[in-house]
């Protein structure tokens, strides 16, 4: 793979640097900030000042940084978190794993983790969710940053049975049901059965990428292959005919219509095929890779409007999606990704608004039975650090540290 590139140029690089340190002002204060997790709180923030660190040395990002991991580290020690990698102990471990290849110290001891890691996936039946941002995918992104571990490739090992057992024969492959007392209440009533679920957020096309670099990682390999192979046929066989650009539902249930997602990373084709390029370049499949990759050219190709983009964050914005097409841009060198790209980082800059939010930037939330509002979030998956890191990643010729955990560090 070639090396990363700044993808950024002129006057709109000069814009997104100065927004990125406005940005990171505020979040010295926390603002927005909550908790000691990856996904919201002092694990996630700590990535940001240490990826500023290496485009700003000597201004005292490393130090902030460090201070952040402690306390997150601490957290994990002292209070009772769940093993999710989003939410949880697993995220902000697997934190401490990933930033000490940046030269961020922390605490060396993380093998009692693993054993209540591996104590917990080798509990089956397999009955919690199986998911990358609360259930057994996300705890596989850990175990995979701890290899080569013995008892990292144990905890993989295991994952694989978990998966293997929660899959089920569909169509011309295999997938993953979303049972109903797993679903929020307000999806309950469309889908009183449940249904598969097309995010790579909460569904199926994360746990084919994990499968994958399993598979790569030389643990469970045949088994781990074959299971990655299957979903990613059954994901491929699922993409709505004539719907350029909006291929992928966020699910499917027998007898109920779908149709295709938003432009986002949780849910819509982005997402979906960045999860099926890390796969296939896991697995060396040109077959899959130039499906994924039609796909991916379909999306980039939705004009902006159409998107259902509101506000800039990771998980659901404009930073999100300049963040994966930038991606499929240094994986490719596709003019057409970095076209995309740039067009979404462009967007993210004009959706800021100075004097509200962190530094200009809200959050679209909208939690279940309420109104949906703008809130003033820090976090990296919806607010503020995830902004800024993205803008990073795009203006620096260094590939971002922090990505592995949406699936989207596509392997060489």
């Amino acid at each position: 793979m070639a090396e990363w590139t700044v993808l950024l140029e002129g006057s709109l690089r000069e814009r997104a640097l100065q927004t990125v340190d406005e940005v990171a002002g505020r979040l010295r204060e926390r603002q927005g900030v909550e908790g000691p997790t990856l996904a919201g709180g002092l694990a996630g923030l700590a990535f940001l000042f240490a990826e500023l660190e290496r485009g700003q040395p000597g201004r005292g990002h490393q130090a902030l940084a460090e201070q952040l991991l402690l306390e997150a580290a601490t957290a994990v020690e002292e209070q009772p978190l769940s093993p999710s990698l989003y939410g949880g102990f697993s995220g902000i471990t697997w934190s401490i794993e990933r930033l000490r290849a940046l030269g961020v110290p922390s605490l060396d001891d993380l093998e009692e983790v693993d054993e209540a890691l591996l104590g917990l996936i080798s509990r089956h039946p397999w009955s919690a969710d199986y998911d990358l941002i609360i259930g057994l995918v996300g705890m596989g992104v850990y175990a995979l940053e701890r290899l080569p571990r013995s008892s990292a490739a144990r905890c993989l090992e295991e994952l694989v049975a978990r998966l293997q057992e929660r899959s089920t024969r569909a169509g011309p492959g295999r997938s993953w049901w979303t049972p109903p007392q797993h679903l929020p209440d307000h999806q309950r009533v469309d889908y009183p059965e449940g249904y598969f679920n097309l995010g790579a957020a909460h569904g199926v096309p994360a746990v084919v990428a994990l499968l994958a670099l399993i598979a790569r990682a030389g643990v469970a390999e045949q088994r781990a292959r074959e299971l990655a192979t299957d979903g990613a046929r059954w994901l491929l066989a699922n993409a709505l005919p004539d719907s350029p650009g909006a291929r992928f539902p966020s699910c499917i249930a027998p007898g109920i219509p779908s149709d295709g997602a938003r432009a986002a990373w949780c849910y819509g084709d982005p997402g979906v095929v960045l999860c099926l390029l890390v796969a296939a370049r896991a697995l060396s499949d040109l077959g899959l890779e130039h499906a994924a990759l039609a796909l991916a050219r379909e999306a980039a190709l939705r004009p902006v409007e159409d998107s259902g983009v509101r506000d800039a964050g990771i998980c659901h914005g404009a930073a999100g999606l300049g963040h994966l097409y930038n991606r499929l841009y240094q994986a490719t060198r596709e003019p057409l990704f970095k076209e995309a790209a740039t067009t979404w980082f462009a967007q993210t800059l004009e959706l800021r608004r100075p004097g509200e939010g962190v530094a200009g930037y809200s959050a679209w939330n909208r939690l279940p039975g309420e109104e949906p509002t703008w809130v003033a979030d820090g976090g990296l998956l919806t607010g503020a650090t995830g902004i800024a890191l993205a803008l990073v990643a795009a203006c620096h010729p260094f590939a971002p540290s922090w990505d592995g955990m949406l699936m989207a560090a596509i392997p060489a």
